[in-house]
């Protein structure tokens, strides 16, 4: 069935409120998207096991075993791998550990300054500049030693559930440095023998099992470069476009598609609950090339060639883009529905964000970016 030609519509400049409709959804959406163990801290156990439980066995026992939300886990001759989520209190106490630190360094700072202060005023007696500083020091140390001994308190409340609670002096800074340390790590362990116990009784292992602590804080860390990365994705793409068409619009119009697309896509990613991870961000990078590709096929079709009118070579190039899309659309269905069934996480992040981001792109190029460049060739027209 041969689809009409839209571009001959007197009011094609209307068609950019789809996508921009669309965008006001990804926009809303993508405050509900939930990072993955990769980025939001866990741990990820490996087993070599020959167990004959499915995927999807596995993750139903072990999260009723442990206790946690959708634990993830994969099978590969022989291997098994379990990722599970951060434990929250194992968490809290690493934000307090990181806090006592904070108000240790601010101590012994304090405590320089102290030193110091002394020496000078043994040398110059009654010297108030000295005396101020002396004060201003003292009062600084009380004020971090304080800090320490908050921080310390609610670390040892954290993790009151793996290990007993020790007594502490809360004027010895040096007992309660070394008290912070020595508790969270024990209660790490303590909680890692937990795990992995509870693990061996599911998956019988025929090694010990490799078990590497993913911390929120790496995680973080992580998510920052992983934007970045998207980020100079963006501007040099930016770039080589402009470079194309040495125009504001036009570049404006393809790098709006590719940008729209990934607010689509975060947005689906919010609303069915596709978590953001390693492997979408993987599947987002994907979807700007495919976004770049359409917008580039419409933009350069409709402004450097010169057979038939603008808005024919625009319905040319959407016929083109259908089969293009389309053709994507449909693979990456397969391998989301397949995901599922067969319970491929990695494959699942990625097919889910493609697919929806290239849904997306059917309303961003065909009505969006192509109205723009229509509209921008028939002002240069005029």
């Amino acid at each position: 069935m041969r689809i009409p030609n839209i571009y001959t519509h007197k009011h094609t400049k209307y068609f950019i409120l789809v996508p921009l409709v669309l965008l006001l959804f990804g926009l809303y959406f993508s405050t509900k998207i939930v990072l993955d163990t990769s980025l939001s801290g866990g741990a990820m156990i490996t087993m070599q096991s020959n167990t004959t439980l499915t995927q999807q066995q596995l993750s139903a026992m072990i999260g009723s075993a442990l206790h946690v939300l959708a634990p993830t886990v994969q099978k590969s001759s022989g291997t098994v791998t379990i990722t599970i989520p951060a434990n929250q209190s194992i968490s809290n106490a690493y934000d307090q550990l990181l806090a006592f630190y904070s108000n240790q360094t601010f101590y012994d700072t304090y405590l320089v300054n102290q030193t110091e202060a002394s020496i000078a005023l043994k040398s110059s007696p009654g010297n108030s500049t000295i005396t101020a500083m002396l004060n201003q020091a003292n009062a600084g140390m009380a004020k971090a030693a304080h800090g320490m001994s908050a921080s310390l308190s609610a670390e040892l409340y954290s993790l009151n559930a793996f290990i007993p609670t020790p007594v502490y002096n809360s004027s010895d800074v040096a007992a309660m440095a070394s008290i912070a340390q020595r508790s969270y790590t024990n209660a790490s362990l303590a909680y890692q023998r937990n795990v992995v116990g509870e693990l061996s009784k599911i998956v019988p292992s025929t090694s010990p099992p490799s078990y590497q602590p993913i911390t929120e804080q790496q995680g973080r860390a992580f998510l920052a470069e992983l934007v970045d990365i998207v980020i100079t994705a963006f501007v040099l793409v930016s770039i080589v476009v402009f470079v194309i068409f040495r125009s504001p619009i036009p570049s404006f119009a393809v790098v709006f598609g590719a940008a729209n697309d990934i607010i689509i896509a975060l947005g689906a990613m919010g609303l069915f609950g596709i978590p953001l991870g390693i492997a979408s961000i993987g599947g987002l990078l994907m979807l700007i090339g495919y976004s770049i590709d359409t917008d580039l096929l419409t933009s350069i079709r409709i402004l450097k060639r010169h057979e038939g009118t603008p808005e024919e070579r625009a319905y040319s190039s959407m016929s083109t883009g259908l089969t293009m899309t389309g053709a994507a659309i449909a693979s990456f269905a397969v391998l989301f529905v397949f995901s599922m069934i067969a319970y491929v996480p990695t494959y699942y992040e990625i097919a889910g964000v493609v697919l929806f981001g290239l849904i997306g792109d059917l309303a961003t190029t065909w009505l969006g970016n192509a109205s723009i460049i229509l509209a921008y060739t028939k002002r240069k027209r005029s």
